[in-house]
């Protein structure tokens, strides 16, 4: 009775419109008071146990560098280095546009700053090429997906805080499926190119494309820095976002791209953002141990092992329900709140928790690119100037692309294990 009671207040405020974080905390604090017999004290002594983890302090320092390589005039490296490979092929500034999200996603592990720095860059030049803008505004959104399955990401950071695995096996398992969904989007954009009759941009030389890479590749040094660092064990994830942040401001200085007031900028708004997600992280971790006090990780558990079905069926299903939360929920609350329930589950079905995590984290990132709550969305029909609806109609095509290298993560696990096969892990 108590746990349905919970669920009840929950998706009452949720749908009231009140911020995850005091639902999380409002929901704990009426089922305390229901149960009665549970100290006060317990409330703020759970919601800081979940944030003193020391992985946890990472996540300021990639939102920080993140944003720092944003606002310093990385983008337009990046930018500039896609186009000379890719922008003389038919929908090649389209193609651009996914390579871009791509690369921007190796320094920044968000999906809406990339919609927003990628778009900002790219909408507008698609439009003025003569893509139509719902179609620009649709790619955009979807693209910026890959941001946060491409390493470094914060939401592999969150899950693997929350599912206790390694972050740095996060990073090196989320390489090939990132790959994957870029490639399955720059098939959509050559099928459409050809239908359509897309422009296609003046050919590079390879000295041009060779004076581009040299000038975004201290840009990539971030990623190799990140990722190396980690998995060769010389810094951890956090002494690397530490790392990155001082790498970031660096470069922006070398390119005198960043000033004093933009910086200042950069620091209040990763505070504002790191505290949502730290009040964020305190309110699932008291949300859980309701969850683990009500038994309902052990419930879902034996639901799922006694399905009368096979496991293709069941991974199908909890593939639609994650997608359906992503819907409604934005992807590092709903990381939070899945992780501890569904990681265990999955184990019991013989689903390795890495597996599990990118089952969970891309599920979730896709739903920032899908109506009603689709942050991604909404920035990118702002950049683009149409309407909300145009956009949706023309995300669908790259939401089934993304939709299919899901499919393929999931049931051909062999493609996000091959860098470890690589690195001989």
């Amino acid at each position: 009775m108590t746990t349905w009671i919970l669920f009840v207040i929950f998706f009452l405020l949720l749908a009231l419109g009140i911020p995850i974080a005091f639902v999380l905390v409002i929901s704990t604090v009426g089922y305390a008071f229901i149960i009665g017999d549970i100290s006060w004290a317990l409330i703020s002594q759970r919601m800081i146990y979940g944030i003193n983890i020391f992985v946890m302090i990472s996540l300021p320092f990639f939102i920080l560098a993140g944003n720092i390589m944003a606002s310093g005039g990385i983008t337009k490296r990046l930018v500039a280095c896609a186009q000379s490979f890719v922008g003389h092929v038919r929908g090649g500034l389209a193609m651009v546009d996914v390579l871009a999200c791509m690369l921007f996603g190796t320094v920044s592990g968000s999906a809406i700053a990339g919609t927003s720095a990628v778009g900002s860059l790219l909408i507008p030049a698609m439009k003025k090429e003569g893509y139509p803008s719902g179609f620009c505004a649709g790619l955009t959104s979807v693209a910026s997906t890959c941001c946060p399955v491409i390493p470094p990401s914060l939401a592999f950071v969150i899950y693997a805080s929350c599912a206790k695995v390694s972050v740095s096996d996060m990073f090196v398992a989320g390489v090939m499926p990132g790959i994957l969904m870029g490639c399955l989007l720059m098939m959509v954009i050559y099928i459409y190119s050809r239908k359509d009759n897309f422009p296609r941009m003046k050919k590079t030389t390879w000295k041009q494309r060779g004076k581009a890479t040299l000038e975004a590749l201290p840009c990539l040094g971030i990623p190799v820095m990140i990722i190396g660092g980690i998995v060769s064990g010389i810094v951890t994830p956090t002494e690397a976002a530490a790392l990155a942040v001082v790498y970031a401001l660096v470069l922006s200085m070398i390119y005198k791209t960043i000033t004093w007031k933009s910086l200042w900028k950069c620091v209040v708004q990763s505070a504002v953002d790191s505290g949502a997600i730290m009040l964020i992280v305190g309110g699932c971790y008291l949300f859980g141990w309701v969850i683990s006090n009500e038994r309902i990780t052990v419930i879902l558990t034996e639901a799922l092992v006694g399905m009368d079905c096979s496991l293709v069926l069941k991974l199908l299903i909890i593939n639609a329900a994650l997608l359906i939360v992503g819907m409604f929920m934005d992807s590092s609350p709903a990381i939070l709140l899945v992780a501890p329930i569904l990681a265990p589950a999955m184990q019991s079905l013989g689903i390795d928790p890495i597996q599990t995590g990118l089952i969970i984290c891309i599920n979730l990132v896709l739903g920032l690119s899908t109506p009603p709550v689709g942050v991604c969305l909404y920035a990118a029909t702002n950049i683009s100037k149409v309407s909300f609806g145009e956009t949706v109609r023309a995300a669908m095509p790259f939401l089934l692309a993304t939709l299919g290298a899901l499919l393929l993560i999931t049931y051909v696990p062999v493609l996000s294990q091959l860098p470890f096969m690589i690195l001989g892990k």
